[in-house]
């Protein structure tokens, strides 16, 4: 990603990032000190701002890659909390995922709460953003991707489900969760075992127990070890 502009305080136009990307035709301009609080939102800024344009992310792109790499993608559906939306881009990018998928009524991704939020992450992570569930469900059974629903209760334990390849994993809004009728169009439910009276897990912790687990597959299947996918529901009788 470009940078197409820095401004910067005096003392940080020598700092070799600064001069990296002049040399890389980004225009320079330098700031008087402390005018960078008066414009930006941070209580102490570091003195230094970088403009880079922002280029859009196909859906397509996404689940190619996922395909290509047999990777997961992290699917957030009307995810309004600024710092879980960074907080899962970051951990999609540790994890290994193959990118983010953000439907209408998420939180902006370029909030600048969530670009902190995502330590860099979001200029390396594709992210397609204002994906309707319908499109993104229709986009994945036309292409041979599961989709998996993460929710609190009667999902399947998500050690059991089979995270080692290319799969979109939904999380829901913080308030609500996923909707009934995304849930139920989806290839099937997650839960993350919990024990004690939680009723849940916030939708960052939720989804980075979750992409964390998918990883752990990959290097089981890379060594294998095999992950475990074998689990079925137990019969009506209580046999098994």
């Amino acid at each position: 990603m470009a940078v197409e502009a820095v401004f910067a305080e005096a003392e940080l136009l020598d700092h070799p990032a600064v001069r990296a990307a002049g040399a890389n035709g980004a225009v320079l301009h330098e700031v008087a000190a402390e005018s960078l609080a008066k414009v930006l939102d941070l209580r102490s800024p570091q003195g230094v701002v970088a403009v880079v344009p922002i280029a859009p992310v196909d859906l397509d792109a996404v689940l190619d890659r996922a395909l290509e790499s047999r990777r997961p993608v992290l699917a957030v559906i009307e995810l309004q909390d600024p710092g879980n939306l960074g907080t899962l881009v970051r951990v999609a990018e540790a994890a290994g995922c193959a990118g983010v998928v953000a439907s209408p009524g998420s939180v902006d991704l370029h909030n600048p709460k969530t670009v902190r939020a995502t330590a860099g992450a979001v200029f390396r992570v594709p992210v397609a953003e204002q994906v309707e569930p319908d499109a993104l469900l229709e986009r994945c059974a036309a292409r041979g991707v599961p989709t998996w629903a993460t929710v609190g209760r009667e999902g399947r334990p998500l050690e059991t489900v089979p995270l080692g390849g290319a799969a979109v994993v939904l999380i829901g809004a913080e308030a609500h969760g996923l909707p009934a009728e995304v849930v139920e169009r989806c290839t099937g439910a997650l839960t993350v075992p919990m024990e004690g009276a939680v009723e849940s897990l916030n939708a960052a912790v939720a989804g980075s127990v979750v992409m964390f687990e998918a990883a752990r597959q990959r290097r089981a299947a890379a060594t294998a070890e095999g992950p475990a996918t074998d689990w079925r529901p137990p019969a009506q009788d209580g046999t098994q």
